[in-house]
């Protein structure tokens, strides 16, 4: 009797996300040296990300230090996870993506979402209420903007327009959100599907949306996840690294109160429903982060998210330990401790076989 065929399997690992947010206003200097200490240590991709009109400088422009970054690194992945997609004009993000693509060699991975940050939308007089049918738009649009041939766009008012450059090969274009109709659009759309909170019940989740539209099997679909890490260790940083990812969540909830999210709704920091010494509305820092403690125990719940993950040909895990601490040096530490004691038992790992 034949076995049935094996499902191929890729599994790749990237570091993430720098926002350049610093007291009194960002410089992004250490961005670079950051990247190329992720790729010194063997990850696979470098994720920035994107907001706006916020008083610690978190990064606006990911597009514009992926550029940069693309001229100190040569084999890292350089993701946006994510860009704000209905705040871009169409052409510029098209244009501004291939150049990227074409500095890096081919190394950008694109990923999209809508926000939820009323200010911005105001700040860059979009209509919050058309942004999922603008990304739909847009996502449609950047395919036939990379062809190098004109073309038409209506729902963004676009018509015999042609890009160039182009991408030297196929830019990614992965789709983050917890909806389900946003993990539907990825599933539909896209070549990936972001998860931004590694929680196993959110990614159990968008498993099951994501199976009804895709074929877990296709080796075109890419299945990201960003997973919250804390290695408690003397090179890990442990109490510097919760105490910079408090600050940063602060600043998310401030964005996000009286709206929901994945976690529900999400109260106001500043009002009655903040508990815990460090300001946040669910408690303690320790309640965001899917992964702490010891090399080991940081190692065994990634991996159970994989296993999570078995059915599936290609997977991406973003280990999010990049917060705003001021210690560059403490941070690179962090990156080396992450290559050296957790990333080489993920690549050696062998999930349970899944056949179709």
């Amino acid at each position: 009797m034949t076995a049935p065929p094996r499902t191929p399997r890729v599994r790749r690992f990237g570091v993430g996300l720098y926002t350049g947010q610093k007291a009194g206003g960002a410089d992004y200097a250490d961005a670079a040296p950051l990247a190329v200490a992720a790729e010194e240590a063997g990850f696979d991709s470098f994720w920035v990300t994107e907001h706006h009109g916020l008083p610690d400088g978190y990064l606006p422009s990911p597009l514009v230090l992926a550029a940069a970054l693309s001229s100190v690194t040569s084999r890292i992945a350089l993701g946006t996870g994510v860009l704000l997609a209905p705040l871009h004009h169409p052409v510029r993000l098209a244009e501004d993506a291939a150049v990227v693509d074409r500095l890096s060699g081919g190394r950008l991975l694109l990923g999209l979402g809508i926000g939820y940050a009323e200010h911005e939308y105001r700040a860059f007089g979009v209509d919050p209420a058309t942004r999922g049918a603008r990304l739909d738009a847009l996502l449609a649009a950047l395919r036939d903007a990379w062809t190098g041939e004109p073309f038409d766009s209506p729902g963004l008012g676009l018509a015999g327009v042609r890009i160039t450059p182009t991408p030297p090969g196929h830019l990614p274009i992965w789709i983050g959100g917890y909806a389900p109709r946003a993990v539907r659009r990825a599933g539909l759309l896209a070549d990936g599907h972001l998860v931004g909170k590694g929680e196993r019940h959110i990614v159990t989740a968008a498993s099951e949306q994501l199976a009804q539209v895709r074929d877990p099997a296709d080796p075109g679909f890419t299945r990201a996840v960003n997973v919250t890490c804390v290695l408690d260790t003397d090179d890990g940083g442990g109490t510097a690294a919760r105490r910079a990812f408090a600050g940063q969540q602060r600043v998310y909830e401030r964005m996000q109160a009286g709206r929901e999210v994945y976690a529900g709704l999400v109260p106001d920091p500043e009002g009655a429903g903040s508990t815990g010494g460090d300001g946040l509305t669910a408690g303690g820092i320790d309640r965001h982060i899917q992964a702490s403690g010891d090399p080991d125990q940081v190692t065994a719940t990634l991996l159970t998210l994989l296993d999570d993950l078995a059915a599936w040909a290609d997977v991406h895990l973003v280990l999010r330990f990049l917060f705003p601490d001021p210690d560059l040096d403490a941070q690179l530490r962090r990156v080396r401790a992450f290559g050296e004691q957790v990333l080489p038992a993920l690549r050696t790992h062998h999930a349970p076989e899944v056949h179709p």
